[in-house]
């Protein structure tokens, strides 16, 4: 059938790393695979979102534009079953890129969104640093994060589909649970 909206993905992974095609996106869309293989879904259901070519960012006097924004991105996120947000660590935190993105969202309007938050770093202390902080942000717009974030070192990226098949082995079962992170976020996870 044509002509008609295309389905929506129950999966989103939404990429804040400035360069399109970066190892970033490689692990989100591990943990992705990982994760709906785990579940036993098909992985058909994945949209991928690369900031890097949707959101234009310009420091000089003009403006500037994604060089994509077909499909609504902001749409694609808020209505995600899953949504898993990757980023390199930038200055101990998540992207100004990313956070351009996320500031378009009000406060708890992902609240129907189980988020997955993960951070890619040069060491253990700025990739923790990073996905802890992209945690928060994610709560804060309303999102359900209901295991602990993933943190990446980049010596470690060549091993993506392992990191991300340990960390979906770990974790799958809260991220498929009923109301997927109440005791997470309402802070009983320790």
């Amino acid at each position: 059938m044509s002509g008609g909206p295309s389905p929506t993905p129950d999966v989103v992974v939404l990429v804040g790393n400035p360069r399109a095609g970066s190892r970033t996106r490689g692990v989100a869309e591990a943990v992705a695979e990982a994760l709906l293989d785990r579940l036993g879904r098909p992985p058909s259901a994945i949209q991928v979102l690369e900031l890097a070519e949707i959101v234009g960012v310009s420091f000089g006097p003009e403006p500037a534009y994604g060089a994509r924004a077909d499909p609504d991105p902001f749409a694609a996120v808020r209505s995600a079953r899953l949504l898993i947000v990757a980023t390199p660590a930038y200055k101990g935190s998540y992207t100004g890129l990313l956070k351009v993105f996320l500031d378009q969202f009000g406060h708890r309007e992902l609240a129907e969104v189980v988020a997955v938050p993960i951070a890619v770093a040069a060491s253990p202390a700025h990739a923790d640093a990073a996905a802890s902080a992209l945690r928060d942000v994610l709560v804060e717009l309303g999102t359900r994060v209901p295991a602990p974030p993933l943190a990446v070192v980049e010596s470690q990226l060549a091993d993506a589909h392992k990191i991300a098949a340990q960390w979906a082995d770990q974790h799958s079962a809260a991220i498929d649970a009923p109301r997927a992170g109440m005791d997470y976020l309402e802070g009983r996870h320790r």
